[in-house]
């Protein structure tokens, strides 16, 4: 039965490494892409999306322009949490928390390629370009949606667990007032 179990940790740990290196081989792609054809300024739905190629030295929205050493540095200790986290948990974290962290993970580990390999983060995604919203990629995407679904996922699971515990604390003071204590 171990060995059951063993395996298919296994089987679950190699298929999450094979998703990361999708994800970011994905993100890598059209980064490249982008470098090498200088896409720039390219409509894609008029008013909402256009790829507008931006070398961001900073962190997300820019903040802390030229400081990739400090990002590098964060990078790397936040992703080695990451994986320490994943691992430790591996046998009680369920599907659904894996793949949000994997998305985290594939995200910072693709932005980390292009702080080491160019000095700062390709951005090529514009949204709303007449808001003027911040250009992202498909890796800052990734690791907003997992940490977004990850801190609902916590926030439901709190909710849902404080439910639970004032259910239960009536249910004892119910029990408490019909044998007539207080």
């Amino acid at each position: 039965m171990k060995t059951e179990g063993k395996k298919k940790i296994t089987k679950k740990m190699v298929l999450s490494v094979i998703l990361v290196l999708i994800l970011i081989i994905i993100d890598q792609s059209f980064k490249l892409y982008i470098l090498n054809n200088h896409i720039d300024d390219t409509v894609i739905i008029k008013d909402t999306l256009q790829i507008d190629y931006v070398e961001n030295r900073g962190g997300a929205f820019g903040v802390g322009q030229n400081s990739t050493i400090t990002f590098i540095i964060t990078n790397v200790i936040v992703l080695g949490l990451i994986i320490r986290f994943i691992y430790i948990q591996k046998e009680e974290m369920d599907i659904k928390t894996l793949i949000m962290l994997l998305l985290i993970l594939a995200g910072g580990i693709s932005n980390l390629i292009d702080r080491l390999s160019f000095g700062f983060v390709v951005d090529y995604i514009n949204l709303l370009p007449k808001v003027n919203f911040p250009r992202v990629n498909l890796a800052d995407i990734y690791i907003t949606l997992g940490w977004a679904a990850f801190l609902l996922t916590v926030a439901v699971r709190t909710i849902k667990d404080l439910i639970e515990l004032k259910k239960a604390d009536k249910n004892n003071m119910d029990k408490n007032n019909f044998r007539g204590e207080k």
